[in-house]
């Protein structure tokens, strides 16, 4: 497929422009989408100019590279329709792999296998890159920066939280999309802090500080140096607990994948997750529940309990099943007087009917015109 670089020419997309490769992050591993659909999740980090959609890879061209590489950094392993991400700078080339014994400088050289799917080397064993893009660290904190002239500000607090061993990052997110999508974007991703930073902010030298884990917290407009002694202070908290869950684990219990682990970490947090999220924990949970159902009871047995149909949803169906019958009113019943001059001819039924107690008995239980109406023929 031909290259157009001329921006006037029929066919040019600025996403296959080579003198803007720099601009532009590689989106591996991709589900079936839409260019739309790609370009709305690059949306928080910056203007896309333009994108390009393969079989299971994109492109997306920004305005710079340094927005290109925050918007790599932060889209890497996260989740798109159930498939973990590889993001990275366009160009940045993979390198080829060697079959031979590797050295200590070939480790961790990145790759791409004959099918094309990347694939990475650690230790000198082959495997897929979005496994490997575990070993990636996830931002302890991210400082949302809406006017680009509190950039100094916004750096100054990054190097305050850096100094306290904070993994720390500065995003410059688009003006067209709303701040509660870009914090829902960084929880997303595991990130356990989001410093929001506007000339309001700088004026009055505060800060905004959104505590993304466990139950949600939002401390508006903190003085500068409360804010950071704040965030310190849980910031160390947290690492001692993760540090004390993690020595009582026991050795042998077997893990689950790392993206899955750190969904449902993310959830024990009680960290809100995307719907494409919520989904791919389900089918994994169920996928586990199965397979443990397996273990317990046998497979026949297990296969046999998985098709038992749901208590609760039969009771639903129960409830609406009474519900949706036609009311007493609309039944048709078929009588066996249809009219009163039948019921007259009938004498065994007139004698009984003279009966005071029986008509007693009727007006008792129907308290109706109708029980005047069969006095009147007897």
């Amino acid at each position: 497929m031909a290259t157009h670089k001329d921006p006037s020419s029929v066919g040019y997309n600025i996403a296959r422009d080579p003198n803007l490769v720099k601009n532009r992050i590689f989106i591996g591993n991709l589900p079936v989408c839409t260019r739309e659909e790609l370009e709305s999740i690059c949306h928080p980090y910056g203007k896309v100019l333009g994108s390009l959609v393969q079989k299971n890879f994109g492109f997306v061209q920004f305005e710079s590279e340094e927005i290109a590489n925050k918007c790599a950094s932060a889209l890497n392993k996260s989740i798109f329709k159930s498939k973990a991400l590889t993001v990275r700078n366009a160009s940045i080339k993979s390198k080829p792999v060697n079959t031979f014994p590797l050295n200590a400088k070939k480790v961790n050289a990145i790759t791409h296998n004959p099918g094309g799917v990347p694939m990475t080397v650690q230790g000198g064993i082959v495997m897929p890159a979005v496994a490997a893009a575990a070993a990636v660290p996830i931002n302890d904190c991210e400082i949302i920066v809406v006017n680009r002239e509190n950039t100094k500000y916004a750096e100054y607090v990054e190097d305050q939280l850096r100094k306290i061993g904070m993994r720390v990052d500065v995003l410059f997110p688009n003006e067209d999309v709303m701040l509660n999508q870009v914090l829902s974007n960084i929880s997303a991703r595991g990130c356990l802090y989001a410093i929001l930073v506007t000339p309001q902010h700088e004026a009055l030298n505060s800060i905004t500080v959104n505590i993304l884990y466990g139950i949600p917290a939002e401390h508006r407009n903190m003085p500068l140096d409360d804010a950071i002694a704040l965030v310190t202070t849980d910031f160390r908290s947290k690492k001692q607990r993760d540090s004390l869950n993690t020595s009582q684990m026991n050795p042998n219990q077997s893990r689950h994948p790392d993206t899955m682990q750190h969904l449902i970490e993310m959830l024990a947090d009680n960290r809100q997750l995307t719907g494409l999220q919520y989904e791919c924990v389900i089918k994994y949970l169920e996928k586990q529940r199965e397979q443990q159902l397996k273990l317990e009871l046998g497979e026949a047995n297990a296969l046999a309990k998985l098709q038992e149909p749901d208590p609760e949803i039969e009771l639903q169906k129960r409830i609406l099943s009474v519900m949706n019958k036609p009311s007493v009113t609309e039944i048709n019943y078929e009588f066996m007087y249809p009219t009163f001059e039948m019921a007259r001819a009938d004498d065994r039924l007139m004698e009984l009917l003279k009966d005071r107690r029986v008509m007693s008995a009727l007006k008792t239980l129907y308290n109706s015109p109708l029980t005047e109406t069969i006095s009147q023929y007897l």
